[in-house]
């Protein structure tokens, strides 16, 4: 990342996400497949579906949320079914869950949302950040790499030696059995440490001069979910904002 892009992004927030996609397992392609977004307003929540999600054949609304095939849904509170991913102050390891995760003891339940992906044991559910761009089009968040339960143990140790910033890599994976656009997140040595979620791998394809940095590495006392979560930014290089085009296009409500 050139130093005018890594300027911007230390003037800027911490994170540039107010908006999740809300992402579900496909059992027969083995992948997360977005299905809609989360958003986040400072007063308030909403949901919408996306229209190629809706049109698909077999699709099943998400449990509370049918309302939502016929426009956004709102609400003053997070919906049940996001709610119940929120890490509950009655769990014992709450604590040691946020540290894992960098965040403070009363962080908001969105906030615990954007680190977590809320996802829960046996769970098909994944959400996912939707950033926005920062002014100077740059574009910071944080996300969990998937499939540190796969690694050999030499990997999963080398993640517990890593330190906060330092720098990481995306290599693609080719042969990837289940998805040939895969992204494999490696040290500088090129030691395998997870994968990109595959959702996201648009998301960073549209950014230039990207830089990928531990945000924080924890060691088996936490899940292999929560082993290591990264930050990447870059530069908005598309020309278009994210999440445009009609792959992206929501289910709106008809004017009355």
């Amino acid at each position: 990342m050139s130093s005018s892009v890594m300027e911007t992004a230390a003037a800027t927030s911490t994170e540039t996400v107010s908006r999740l996609m809300v992402t579900v397992r496909d059992s027969e392609a083995r992948r997360y497949r977005p299905v809609g977004f989360l958003t986040y307003s400072g007063d308030g929540f909403s949901f919408a579906y996306l229209r190629r999600e809706i049109e698909r054949e077999g699709f099943r609304p998400l449990p509370g949320l049918a309302r939502a095939t016929e426009g956004p849904m709102h609400s003053a509170t997070l919906f049940p079914l996001f709610a119940e991913r929120v890490i509950s102050s009655r769990r014992p390891d709450r604590q040691t869950s946020l540290d894992a995760l960098g965040l403070p003891a009363d962080a908001a339940p969105f906030e615990v949302l954007v680190r977590s992906h809320g996802q829960r044991v046996g769970d098909t559910i994944e959400l996912l950040p939707a950033p926005v761009a920062s002014p100077g089009d740059v574009v910071s968040f944080t996300f969990l790499a998937h499939g540190v339960r796969h690694l050999p143990e030499a990997h999963q140790a080398r993640i517990t030696e890593l330190g906060v910033g330092e720098p990481l890599l995306l290599r693609a994976e080719m042969d990837n059995p289940v998805n040939p656009r895969a992204q494999l997140v490696t040290d500088t040595d090129a030691i395998t440490l997870g994968w990109l979620p595959d959702p996201l791998i648009d998301v960073v394809q549209a950014l230039s001069g990207c830089e990928l940095a531990v945000e924080r590495a924890n060691g088996p006392e936490v899940g292999f979910h929560f082993r290591l979560l990264a930050r990447i930014r870059g530069q908005l290089s598309t020309g278009q904002p994210l999440f445009a085009g009609s792959d992206w296009e929501t289910v709106e409500r008809a004017a009355d």
